[in-house]
């Protein structure tokens, strides 16, 4: 990482004591060649690898002085193979946030933001870090991932994490449509930490999201143990706008629950989706993980249920402090009524199998 110190310059704009400030630019490539079964035929190319999405961006910290600080960060996401920007082609579809920060009464941000909810589990209990492919992150259309509009406050109490968010919806006569708000609590122990969450999103016509989640993990020497479960409740009706519209729930990767395969949804889903991953420090250049992930669904349609298997497994070589390769192989099945289901977080156009291999090379920057 580049970092450009402003402090010079910012000592010939102002007077009296100065404060340093500092600008890191960074990124993350992560390019994988993958194969992978589908109900249109089996493809082999370029995709973006299983753990990370490619970004790029810069952050900041300028020191105010009684231990509190001035924080930005914006990140854009993009595709390597063709070089066009990621995330709804949002300039900074990953992060776009502006915040304050004090050592002793924590953190506030506003803007584009992880959702409280994906940054609880993915960053916490998660293997990998919530993943990058269908095959190891879809658990993020349960919850959503990215949310505009978002403000933020963080703290921490001894071995207690605090974790308070909303995101306004920003539709014109309503301060609730669109909404999303969220709270967390983490409790670190030595060698773990387990913890809990909840959020409430409304759509534009009062339908909500309920989602809560748990979690725990467990460092024992070179091993790492993972844990969380997620539920997620639809109300009948409940419905996500189109991207990039402006509208209630727009650009959260959220997913409906308006119709179904077999007509219009008229009752509530319920999905309780639980992942496990175990991780394996073999030796200081390689890493093992491995994941089991299951959702079963209620009312995916009037009366009907199905179910989403996946395991994966990664093996991960490391070629300097930046930059490693690895092999991950992934199988996901489908059953019930979730094999046709259109608002499912994982579906292989009418197949109930999928099978997926990538080689990956990842270079941090």
């Amino acid at each position: 990482m580049k970092k450009l110190i402003f402090g010079a310059s910012v000592a010939l704009m102002c007077s009296g004591a100065y404060a340093q400030s500092s600008v890191t630019l960074y990124g993350l490539i992560d390019e994988a060649i993958r194969f992978q079964t589908s109900g249109s035929g089996n493809t082999l190319g370029m995709n973006e690898g299983a753990i990370n999405g490619n970004r790029f961006g810069l952050k900041g910290k300028e020191d105010l002085g009684g231990g509190s600080y001035a924080i930005f960060q914006l990140e854009s996401g993009f595709n390597v193979a063709n070089g066009k920007f990621d995330q709804q082609s949002q300039l900074f579809g990953r992060f776009a946030w502006v915040g304050l920060q004090n050592d002793t009464y924590g953190t506030l941000k506003a803007g584009r933001q992880y959702g409280g909810i994906y940054n609880f589990y993915a960053f916490n209990f998660d293997p990998i870090g919530g993943g990058n492919i269908n095959a190891t992150d879809w658990s993020l259309f349960l919850t959503g991932i990215r949310f505009d509009n978002t403000v933020e406050y963080d703290n921490r109490f001894g071995p207690v994490a605090l974790q308070v968010q909303h995101s306004f919806g920003g539709q014109a006569g309503s301060a609730s449509s669109g909404s999303t708000t969220t709270a967390s609590l983490i409790y670190n122990f030595n060698g773990g930490k387990v913890g809990v969450d909840g959020a409430e999103s409304k759509d534009g016509t009062g339908h909500k999201l309920l989602v809560g989640s748990a979690g725990g993990t467990y460092a024992w020497g070179p091993v790492g143990l993972y844990l969380y479960g997620i539920n997620a409740r639809r109300d009948a009706g409940f419905s996500v706008a189109a991207t990039n519209s402006g509208l209630p729930l727009s650009n959260t990767n959220l997913i409906s629950n308006a119709t179904t395969a077999f007509g219009p949804q008229t009752k509530a889903r319920d999905d309780m989706f639980v992942r496990a991953g175990v991780t394996y420090q073999a030796a200081p250049q390689w890493k093992l993980t491995a994941s089991y992930a299951y959702d079963h669904a209620n009312n995916v349609a009037p009366g009907q249920n199905g179910t989403i298997q996946t395991v994966y497994g990664i093996v991960d070589y490391l070629l300097s402090k930046r930059t490693d390769v690895y092999l991950e192989v992934d199988h996901s099945h489908l059953a019930g009524a979730s094999i046709d289901d259109p608002n499912g977080p994982l579906t292989f156009g009418g197949k109930a199998n999928n099978f997926g291999a990538g080689l990956s090379l990842r270079t941090l920057f």
